[in-house]
């Protein structure tokens, strides 16, 4: 009875199976897939000044500019990045989405874009430049923002200069609070109250194009402080969803402001304001570059971009364990069990994303589906960070090329910060995540929650990440006529190192040189600055949504151990429905105007109705309200027992008989299951009571 039950239930996975193989009528994505007016081919790279660094990047002079600033209008700005490196193509050009012209011509190879007129092309544009122009918005009383027609302003509304124009390939915005007798000149300022904010935006971008930001929204987020009269400055590669290269975005954004600056004269101080990927931009120009910006609210933030991505990219590991490798996967659908080795929040009244999608992807390797009984952030705040950043053959759902020359660009975050990190034998850019020696659900042994034969069987199983050169694309089907993708290919699992027989899976160490190099340029946060930080976030890890609580502590931590304090840092965490920037605006006004910390610039936590459930120098302490209130969680890497500060890359590796000797598995007595430990952790497991072993020795925390 129970073989007869086995070939239905295989049977009916077969069947399935064929349905969803005769729905793929496609591998191509149709236009909705699709940005218009895509690159034709790729223009040689062209060499540009990269900055030397032989220790930090903070204690190396930047070049002086001798660009002839300001730009005149009519002109595009300047081309060759300062000291950022050269320019690397394809480039997408983002005009589209602006209303704008198209941009200048630049050759007439087929390089870049086409650029038509009267409906013919009359050449190409590889470097997306635009001239430097002027526009004028008017914002009416109630907030509704509209292009300015000439019309008298009522008291109570407001016009706003926008200049807009290119600076290094990317689109530069300056702000200006006016009156209408100014809409003829250039550079009055008659309302400006001589502080400027610099604006950064978030989102997951692996470069490759020119990006945009819409001057409506710019305007509406800054409404409060253009009304107060504050100049606003931001540029396209200062939003993340364009890209993660820092030294690019710090090159730009000095250009940007050395432009207001001769136009408007030096601010009283430069804010910085922006929320996830806007929030590490100010963690590190305010380390790396301590003349760019005074202070910064930085919202939903992390300290960097790349030691999040250790434990993100764990995910996709542990899902393709959960749902393919565990004997017991009945056992491993329990969010709780998920939660003991993830860290991350779970909620069971959240569904899965995309479990139809999971469920077929298990069917069809011959396995009867196992949901879990809710969802976990790991999966629906990380899923697809694995093709989007790590894989050079995926890159973008959404193409920038035609399709002839998709594969000859490497799609991955590493391949785009390759004149930095550098490229390994094969020519793709370095990776720098890593676990070689992570023992999975340390904590979680060791507490009970995870059985020993549990949590060596995660270990055995979970594998690691392919070389760059050996990874594939995705496989998606297209259905015919709605144009949905189907994710064949769940967790990214073709480019997963699995086990093979009884033999464990091979784990991934990164390279030393590229670590080294990400930390002397300043990708990582070491808590190298002095400036206020003020950390503003809702409390958003019953929800799932990535932007949780821990990495404010992270960051906290990484201060505390390089400067003995944390003065310089406000954490500020709020429920939901309450948002208090205007007053963290105003508080970081007063400190920056005074230039000395108020006293009540203090940790804060927040109630949905915008009073203040405690505040002080203890509320985040273990047992005080506010952690209490709103608890941070943990991550897999802190699971594992990496240290809290999270910059843990390549670590050191003791053997397993030193680990139980000296007392790493306590309470637990590891030494009858060492054999089966070693097997696993050949070469060791980490050992961190060391600091990271790619961390350049000038570099380590003193404290």
């Amino acid at each position: 009875m129970r073989s007869l039950l086995l070939s239905l239930l295989f049977g009916l996975s077969a069947l399935l199976t064929a349905l969803w193989l005769v729905l793929q009528f496609s591998s191509t994505p149709g236009e909705r897939w699709r940005e218009p007016n895509p690159v034709q081919a790729i223009a040689p790279a062209q060499a540009g000044p990269l900055l030397q660094i032989t220790q930090h990047i903070r204690l190396t002079p930047r070049p002086d500019d001798p660009y002839p600033y300001p730009i005149a209008l009519g002109e595009p700005g300047p081309l060759i990045p300062l000291y950022s490196g050269g320019l690397s193509y394809p480039l997408y050009c983002d005009f589209n989405r602006q209303g704008l012209s198209a941009p200048l011509i630049d050759n007439q190879q087929g390089y870049g874009v086409a650029v038509a007129q009267h409906g013919a092309t009359t050449g190409y544009s590889k470097d997306c430049l635009h001239p430097v122009q002027l526009l004028y918005f008017y914002v009416s009383a109630d907030g509704s923002i509209s292009p300015y027609q000439q019309q008298q302003p009522a008291a109570d509304d407001l016009l706003v200069r926008l200049e807009l124009g290119t600076i290094n390939r990317h689109f530069y915005y300056l702000l200006m609070p006016v009156q209408a007798a100014e809409t003829t000149t250039r550079n009055s300022a008659t309302l400006w109250n001589r502080k400027l904010i610099y604006q950064f935006y978030g989102g997951v971008g692996i470069g490759y194009r020119q990006g945009y930001l819409r001057p409506d929204r710019l305007i509406r987020d800054r409404l409060d402080e253009l009304r107060q009269g504050f100049a606003v400055a931001s540029a396209s590669i200062n939003k993340t969803s364009y890209g993660y290269n820092f030294l690019l975005a710090e090159d730009t954004a000095s250009r940007v402001k050395r432009q207001f600056i001769s136009l408007y004269g030096q601010p009283l101080y430069t804010l910085g304001i922006g929320g996830s990927g806007g929030g590490i931009a100010q963690y590190l120009l305010l380390q790396n570059h301590p003349d760019l910006l005074d202070g910064g609210i930085a919202l939903y933030s992390y300290p960097d971009m790349l030691s999040q991505t250790l434990y993100a990219l764990d995910c996709d590991l542990l899902h393709n364990y959960y749902y393919f490798g565990a004997a017991d996967k009945g056992r491993w659908q329990s969010i709780t069990q998920r939660q003991s080795v993830e860290g991350l929040s779970v909620s069971a009244a959240y569904s899965l994303k995309f479990e139809a999608q999971v469920w077929l992807a298990q069917l069809s390797s011959g396995i009867w589906p196992t949901l879990p009984d809710g969802a976990t952030q790991c999966h629906n705040a990380w899923l697809g960070l694995s093709s989007l950043v790590h894989n050079p053959t995926q890159g973008k759902l959404k193409r920038l090329t035609t399709d002839e020359i998709l594969p000859q660009v490497n799609w991955s975050y590493w391949g785009d910060m390759a004149g930095i990190y550098g490229k390994d034998q094969h020519g793709f850019g370095h990776s720098l995540w890593a676990n070689n020696g992570v023992q999975y659900g340390l904590q979680a042994v060791k507490t009970g929650e995870l059985s020993v034969a549990e949590f060596i069987a995660l270990n055995s199983a979970v594998g690691s990440w392919q070389q760059q050169s050996q990874k594939q694309a995705e496989r998606i089907a297209y259905l015919p006529f709605i144009d949905v993708p189907l994710w064949q290919s769940a967790f990214s699992r073709q480019n997963i190192i699995s086990r093979t027989g009884n033999s464990p899976a091979a784990r991934f160490s990164a390279d030393q040189q590229a670590l080294g190099r990400a930390y002397r340029y300043g990708q990582l946060f070491l808590g190298m600055t002095d400036k206020p930080i003020l950390d503003l976030r809702h409390y958003l890890d019953p929800q799932l949504d990535m932007h949780h609580l821990q990495p404010s502590f992270s960051a906290r931590e990484r201060l505390i151990k390089r400067n003995g304090h944390a003065d310089n840092q406000l954490i500020w965490v709020s429920h939901p429905d309450h948002t208090p920037l205007p007053q963290a605006i105003a508080l970081m006004d007063q400190w920056l105007s005074q230039q000395q910390k108020p006293a009540q610039a203090t940790d804060q936590c927040f109630a949905a109705d915008g009073s203040v459930i405690a505040g002080g120098a203890t509320v985040w302490q273990t047992g005080e309200l506010c952690a209490l209130t709103y608890p941070p969680l943990s991550n897999s890497r802190l699971q594992a027992g990496a240290p809290a500060h999270g910059l843990m890359f390549n670590c050191a590796l003791i053997s397993v008989d030193v680990a139980i000797a000296r007392g790493d598995y306590l309470p637990l007595d590891m030494q009858p299951y060492a054999a089966q430990l070693q097997a696993v952790f050949p070469a060791g497991v980490c050992d961190y009571n060391l600091p990271d072993q790619a961390l350049p020795a000038e570099l380590a925390f003193p404290y």
